[in-house]
């Protein structure tokens, strides 16, 4: 299994509607992609984050359909803006010593095949995580 985590601070700017239109947008991931195996939505406790999102997956095959599924993208461009401070990171029990690059890997790819995603995670202020170039 693979759990992709989001971790997200937005803007002070970001009014109380879009900031639960974009909380909705996550939800919708979740109720909407098969991939999608179990979700969870919501306020980020105890770390310097104010929301989170976590999609759990089976496999490499199933975060790749969640990257790339069109409430994804929806997601992306309802609220990537309104971003200050955004983590992405994956947590598997998969034990193959090779999945950290696998999942870089299609990091890059989701980026590579939507290049308006990538300038706008570009334009994030403060943004790390999985398939981030060092």
């Amino acid at each position: 299994m693979i759990y992709h985590i989001n971790r997200v601070t937005l803007k002070a700017t970001a009014t109380p509607e879009q900031i639960e239109a974009v909380l909705e947008s996550w939800r919708d991931q979740g109720r909407s992609n098969p991939a999608i195996k179990s979700f969870v939505v919501g306020r980020d406790h105890g770390g310097d984050y104010t929301y989170g999102a976590v999609f759990v997956v089976e496999d490499l095959d199933g975060l790749f359909a969640y990257l790339t599924h069109p409430t994804t993208y929806q997601t992306d461009h309802l609220g990537l803006h309104l971003v200050e401070r955004l983590e992405i990171f994956d947590v598997s029990d998969d034990g193959d010593p090779d999945l950290n690059a696998k999942i870089q890997e299609l990091h890059r790819r989701r980026n590579e095949l939507n290049p308006q995603i990538a300038d706008m995670l570009a334009d994030v202020p403060t943004y790390t995580g999985s398939g981030v170039d060092d």
